[in-house]
């Protein structure tokens, strides 16, 4: 079993959560331009963008698309001591109650991928 890259979590998380009938065709085509055109740019690594892209989404307290990036971040070459070190540093800015939270996250989302048979980044 592989963990699921961005693009792939990208694509559930847009499905189950879909733009109006009217609309949908155009915000899927612009979600994947603006995605496609950040996370390829030079000058970062994807494992670095990740790491970003985690921190942002704990510190907003935005609970599905922080797993998909868990899910991602370690199909971009992230450790799962990393995205826990990323956690805890993000508790003395955004505070211990959502880091709990971002590790309970993390957490499930490690213990399906164990489930699964998928350790990706469980070598740290």
């Amino acid at each position: 079993m592989k963990v699921r890259t961005v693009e792939e979590g990208g694509q559930r998380y847009l499905q189950e959560n879909p733009a109006p009938a009217e609309i949908e065709a155009d915000w899927h085509a612009w979600i994947d331009r603006s995605a496609a055109e950040i996370w390829s740019r030079p000058g970062l690594s994807r494992a670095q963008r990740s790491l970003i892209t985690l921190s942002m989404l704990a510190v907003l307290r935005e609970e599905e698309p922080f797993a998909i990036h868990v899910e991602a971040g370690l199909a971009n070459g992230l450790s799962r001591r990393e995205i826990g070190e990323l956690i805890m540093h993000t508790a003395v800015y955004a505070g211990v109650p959502q880091a709990l939270r971002s590790m309970k996250i993390a957490r499930r989302v490690f213990d399906r991928l164990d489930a699964e048979g998928t350790r990706e980044g469980a070598g740290d």
